[in-house]
């Protein structure tokens, strides 16, 4: 993917975030909790997430 397809995915992630939070019967994404976003979440958990720009 190149960086413009990495926010737009990433601003999707966040909506469907935002809807998890406020929508009060649930919201259902229909995102798998695969074991890729699994490792994602386990690095992002652990401060791992660093950005080399700055």
């Amino acid at each position: 993917m190149n960086v413009d397809q990495h926010l737009k995915v990433a601003n999707w992630h966040i909506e469907q975030a935002r809807l998890h939070a406020t929508v009060e019967e649930g919201h259902k994404c229909g995102c798998p909790l695969n074991d890729d976003y699994a490792k994602i979440i386990e690095q992002v958990e652990a401060g791992n997430i660093v950005d080399e720009g700055h």
